[in-house]
This record gives structure tokens, sequence and C-alpha cells, in this order.
């Protein structure tokens, strides 16, 4: 009889919810106010309850508490709570508090304190075989990072996830620190290294049951090197070169040492042609993370996929690998070669062909003392599709052959599925047969169904599968599972969601050393946990999020926001001078904008600073608007700086200080000049004088002008008295003495001409 979940989790989460989101909620409300004051947070209920037969495997349940609160000038502060109940004993999952985005130092640094999980591999590899799991750990990790630089430090124990829905990290007996540094070098190269310790207690792994360590290994120092560099844009060459000390606990074992340990290879990628091909060696101790089978191991892999065309891609790989490259005479030896084809192309009407063709050859041997064992593994696999209106049809055929001197078999199997959509529903149906030639010749059975519906804000789906899957009966797989699955998701508003799913799982596992062996060597990681069988489970989660402030609209962009709003910062300072023909002079009380947005004044030296200003580039210009009217620009009115985190940038900047000259324009009694215009000789620069003559040149620079009136503007009968130009130095510091222009209206004197209109007594009229 099941003992199920008791209900108060979900009270007790309720209650919880209520009076933290009400504190969030006012968090909120206030903190719209803010414009810097922008987080995220979530509390959650899950429940997981999985069996096996009658015998309780797990029964969990706990609540899922995270914050992520952006501090003005330090960066984003998160943590996370997940404390829960499983077989009566207190666990927890991720539990951390961290710290990202803290400026100092020119970098921006990254503080954790509880769970950690950081990248097994420095840089990835861009081959398929390859698989570095992630380094897992409790404890404390620091990163500082800035541009194409990075470094950390990390110490702790190793950790492992125990169920596959709620994520309880457990302690495993190996602690593990270590220190690592990433550099981008110029455009083309990107280089890492890192150095590493482990330590197993052996006695508490061996009270572990369901991890098995690949070798009894009680410490390991590693120091790694690893280089990405880029010959000529898709080509690439990557390679990895470790050395490692390593302590056996048994030190009288017969091997050699093995301290090193590389991969290395090219890979080039078109779109017309990709290949790829490595090297790798690992000796025993390459990453020795408990939980993961890594390492030991040493041979070629190569790919090519070819695609001429649109319809058409053709496929193949190759790869040779072997264990115990230490020699030990007492440890199980493997040897494998794997090749495969294939080839996926469209044909008219819209049918998508797919075929392959895989060669898998083992060789085994318990020991030194034993033989060698062969198996010879063949696989023909071709697939046809086709869509139908809302029918999307699928058709596999299979034929493996595997002969070995152990016994021989032979497996043929169709299959044929259809997956209808229509609207927001999703059905789906399959059965397949399989028929197994061996010394126990059987036929089987195997069918499968799913369905899934969405409407708004709900989604139900359930599948099953059931039958003697023979195919995971070979060394291309390691597992067999008879599947029954039923979920749905719901929110509710805008902020509640609510999980179900319950399912069972008839699963049937074969563990063998020789699986475990081939599959590394095709790039897949193997876990040390087996599966048990025949299980059942049922999953619960109810979740409640809070959003406030701009960073915190819910949209999963509050990192972001927090590295934006946290910049790395420098130092903009500069001068500004006045070009003068007798040099340069500090100019005071310039304004000087950056970006045109910030503004401050030169002091008595011209000197302008900016501080605190984000890296990257950066204009720094003269403003214009409030430049004093004695200034014009110079030749320097704006540059642009480039700006480095704890550096400072210079940029100079040049006015020219103006001047002015002022004179007057004299003419007779109750003529007007007014009208008439002054100008400097050789530019189109003129005025005109007041009522009294009385007239101004302002923003002049320093030199020597010339002046002269305009003799077009004079009044009629006007002329000029000399001299009719001036010529003046206008100099910093010296005012020009005033000009004067004269003028006199001479007007013609009239011919006096007698004109005798008659006489009168001889005498004119």
């Amino acid at each position: 009889m099941h003992r199920f979940p008791s209900p108060v989790g979900p009270v007790v989460f309720l209650v919880l919810c209520h009076g933290f989101g009400g504190a969030l909620c006012a968090q909120e409300s206030s903190g719209q106010a803010e414009q810097d004051n922008s987080g995220q947070a979530a509390i959650g209920f899950q429940q997981y309850y999985l069996t096996a037969g009658a015998q309780p495997l797990a029964n969990i349940s706990g609540l899922t508490l995270t914050l992520d609160q952006f501090i003005p000038n330090v960066g984003l502060l998160s943590a996370s709570l997940v404390p829960a109940l499983s077989g009566n004993h207190f666990r927890t999952g991720d539990d951390y508090l961290r710290l990202r985005g803290l400026p100092w130092k020119g970098y921006h640094w990254t503080f954790a304190a509880g769970d950690f999980r950081l990248p097994g591999q420095l840089l990835a590899a861009p081959f398929s075989n390859v698989f570095i799991p992630d380094i897992a750990g409790r404890g404390v990790s620091v990163e500082a990072t800035h541009g194409g630089r990075s470094f950390g430090f990390f110490y702790g124990t190793g950790t492992i996830s125990n169920t596959p829905r709620v994520m309880l990290r457990l302690d495993v007996p190996q602690t593990l620190s270590g220190v690592y540094f990433r550099q981008q070098v110029g455009a083309r190269l990107l280089l890492a290294a890192r150095a590493m310790h482990f330590s197993n207690d052996l006695a508490a792994l061996q009270k572990l049951s369901n991890i098995l360590p690949q070798t009894d290994l009680k410490s390991a120092t590693t120091v790694s090197v690893d280089a990405l560099y880029t010959l000529a844009g898709p080509l690439k060459l990557y390679g990895e070169a470790e050395w490692s000390a390593a302590q056996q606990d048994d030190s009288q074992l017969a091997t050699r040492n093995v301290p090193v340990s590389m991969l290395a290879g090219p890979s080039f990628d078109t779109k017309l042609l990709t290949i790829r091909a490595n090297y790798v060696f690992q000796n025993a101790s390459y990453l020795p993370i408990l939980g993961t089978y890594m390492g030991d191991r040493a041979g070629p892999f190569g790919e090519v996929t070819f695609r001429p065309s649109q319809r058409l891609q053709i496929f193949g790989s190759a790869s040779g690998y072997r264990n115990n490259i230490a020699d030990n005479p007492t440890i199980p030896t493997f040897r494998n070669s794997n090749a495969s084809a294939g080839a996926s192309f469209q044909l008219p009407g819209g049918i998508s062909v797919n075929g392959q063709a895989m060669f898998l050859d083992l060789s085994t041997r318990t020991n030194d003392a034993g033989a060698w064992t062969l198996s010879q593994n063949r696989q023909e696999l071709v697939t046809v599709a086709r869509t139908l209106g809302h029918h999307n049809l699928r058709f596999m055929g299979r034929d493996y052959t595997q002969t070995s001197a152990l016994g021989s078999q032979r497996q043929r199997s169709g299959e044929i599925d259809d997956n209808f959509h229509i609207w927001r529903l999703t059905l789906g149906a399959g059965v397949g047969l399989q028929r197994l030639l061996a010394t126990d010749s059987r036929t089987s059975m195997l069918y499968r169904g799913s369905a899934q519906l969405s409407v708004r804000r709900l989604s139900v789906y359930g599948s099953f599968e059931t039958g003697n899957d023979l195919r995971n009966k070979t060394l291309f797989s390691t597992n067999a599972t008879t599947t029954t699955v039923a979920g749905m998701s719901m929110t509710l508003g805008r902020n509640w969601e609510i999980q179900a799913e319950g399912y069972r799982n008839n699963l049937v596992t074969d563990l063998n050393p020789q699986s475990i062996f081939v599959l590394q060597g095709q790039g897949v990681s193997i876990p040390g946990t087996l599966a048990q069988m025949d299980q059942w489970s049922m999953y619960l989660r109810v979740s409640r999020t809070f959003h406030w402030g701009k960073g915190g609209g819910g949209g999963g962009d509050l990192s972001q926001y927090a590295v934006s709003r946290v910049p790395l910062t420098g130092v903009v300072d500069g001068f500004v001078m006045q070009r003068l023909l007798d040099g340069n002079q500090p100019a005071e009380g310039v304004p000087v904008s950056l970006d045109r947005n910030r503004t401050v004044l030169t002091d008595a030296e011209g000197h302008f600073h900016f501080p605190e200003v984000a890296e990257g580039s950066h204009s720094v210009a003269l403003d214009m608007l409030q430049l004093p009217a004695d200034f014009d620009p110079g030749p320097v009115r704006e540059t642009t700086v480039a700006v480095y985190p704890s550096k400072v940038a210079r940029g100079d900047l040049d006015v020219v200080r103006l001047a002015f000259v002022q004179g007057k324009v004299t003419g007779p009694a109750g003529v007007p000049v007014d009208g008439i215009a002054v100008r400097i000789v050789g530019t189109d620069r003129y005025t005109t004088p007041d009522s009294e003559g009385n007239f101004y040149f302002y923003n002049l620079g320093e030199g020597d002008y010339s002046f002269m009136v305009d003799e077009k503007t004079l009044p009629e009968y006007a002329v000029t008295i000399k001299p009719d130009r001036v010529a003046v130095s206008v100099r910093l510091g010296r005012q020009p003495e005033p000009i004067t222009f004269r003028f006199e209206v001479h007007q013609p004197e009239k011919p006096v001409r007698k004109v005798v209109l008659g006489t009168m007594d001889g005498q004119p009229l």
C-alpha cells in the first residue's frame, strides 16, 4: 500500500506565499518610484513521489525561494533556497547567495557562496564526440571578467542531483578546488588555463552503492591548457593538453604512470562542407568527477558532412578507441572501431528520406591473462516522412546484426507513426513490429500514442509506449523503457503557475562496461547512478512570481539590465587651450560635454574632468549652446576617446579667444551715416554705424585686419578723407585703439548761363 504525500505542504505554501507575497507587493508599489530599484522573486511548492514496485524510493516535498535584486552601483544580488523533506531527512537543492557584476579594479566580479556550477571544459570543443560535464560543488566561487579576459577560483565539496524532477543536491565524498584563466588574444586566438585538485574519501565512497567510481583514485592534481585558433574564417584548430599527478589506493599496482592527457584537431564548417577530426588521449585521472565516467581512453575521430544542395545532405564518421592506456594487467580492456555513413534528401511531393549504415567492432578481455572476445555489430536504418494535410506520417525500417563468439543475432523491425495536428490539438500514434532471429527467435509488437491540447493558459498532455523493445538490447543503447505520461500546466493571471505530472516507467537497464566505453567514445556522458525498474511517480509544483522596478518586468532580462546599469568605469581628462599667435594659453570657464549629456566647465588651467565614465567609445566636445560669446571653436572642437576600466582617457580641445574692434564714421552735420557699410578687407563681414556713427566688429580672433568704408554706400557726392583703409592688429589682452573714418560731401557748382529774352531801348530785359 502506497503512502501518499501529506496535504500539509500546499497549505503551508499558501500561507507563506500570502505573507511573502504581501511584502513583495508592498515593495513593488514603493519601488516603482525609484528608478533603479528593480528585482524579481518567486516562491513555490513542489512535491515528488517515486516508487519502484511496492518500495517507495523518494517522497520529497519542499519549497523553492528565489530572489534577484538589483543594487545600484553594486550589481545583481541573487539568492536561492530550496528546503525539502526527503525520506524524513532534511535536504536542500540549489542553495546559494551570489553577487554578480560588482565593478572593481577594472573587472566585473561575481562572488558566490553555496552551490555553484562551472563548465567542465574551459573552451567549448567543436567536436561531437567530446562531452565534458559541468563541475558541480558546494562551497565558494569567485570570478572576474572584462572583455575577453576572465579568471576565477572555486573550492568546495562535489555534489550530484538525486532525482530527475525535484533537483536536490547531495554531497559526495570528494573535495575539489581550482583556479582558471581565459584570455582572448587578438581576433583569432582564445587561450585558457586551469589548475585543479581532487581528493576522494574512499571509505565513505564504498558506502554509496549508487555511485560507481571508475578507479580507486585517492587524489589528483591537474594542470591544463586549452587553445582555440581561427586560421581563416571557418577553419579552426582546437587543442587541449593536461598534466596530472594522481595517487591510487593500491600503490603496488603494476602499471606505468601516464601523467599526460591531450585532445587536438581541426574543425572546418561552411554551408557546403563540414569536416571535424581529432585525436583524444585521456588518462584515468582526467577530470575525475564522482558520478560520471570520464577519462581512460585514446583514439582518433573524424566526421564529414557534405551539403551540395538544400535537398541533399551526405554525412559520415569514423572512430577507434581503446581504454586502459596505463596497461593495467588486472582490469578489463576494450577496443572498438566505429564507422557510419548516410544521407538525407528531399524528394518531390514533400517526401523526406534518411538512410544510415553503422558498423561497430568491439574487442574485450577481462585482464591480460584472458583471451580477446570480438563482437561485430552492423545496423542499417531508413526513415521516410511525408506531410499530408494535418497529418505527418513517418515510416522507419531497421536491420541489425550482431556476431560474436558468445552468439549471434539479427533484428529486423519496422515502425509507422502518424502525428495529427488541428487547431490546438495534436494527436500521435505509432506501431512497430520487431523480429529477433537468434537461438530463441521471437516477434514482438511496440505501440505508442500521444495527445496534447493547449487552450490559452492551459496545456494538457499525455503519452504512452508499451511493448518489448528489442532495439535496446544491443551495444547501440543501454536501456529500454515502457512509459506512460500524463500531465498539465496552467497559468493563472500573470504570476501564478501550476504544473502536475504523473508517469509510470518500466525500465530495463543493462549498464555494462562495454556499452559505457562505446558510448563514451561517441561523446555521451554516462552517469554512475543505476536506474530502477517498474517505476511510477507523481510531480506537483505551484509557484508565484513577483516583479518590481524597471528591470524586473518579467521578461527574464534582469541580468542584462543589471550589467548595463553597473558598467566598468574609467576617467576622461583633458584641457581646452586658446590658440594664440604668441603661443597657447589655458581657457577658463569653457563648457565641455561628454556624449552631449554631462557638461563641466574648465578651471583656471583649462582642465576638465569626467569621473566614472562607462567603458567604451565616448564623444568629448565643446558645448556650443553654452560657449561664452568671447570664444569661438578652434580646430579641434570635438574628439572621440576610448575609455578603459580604471584608466584615464585623454581628450584635448581648442578654442579661439575673441576680441572686438570699435570705430566711428563722421561726416558733415545733418548728413545721415547709419546707412554706410564698413567692411573687413578680404572677407564678407561688414557692419553699419548707429545714428551717431559708432560701429563695432565682434568675435574677432587674433590677427591683423584691414578695415575700409564701402564707397558704394556713401551718401551722394560723399568722398572719404584719407586714409581710406585702416590696419588694426588684434592681440589677446590688448584692446585696439578705436578707428575713425571721415567723409565729406562735395556738392558740384552749377554753371550760370545768361539768356536774353529781348531788349528795350537797346538794353537787354
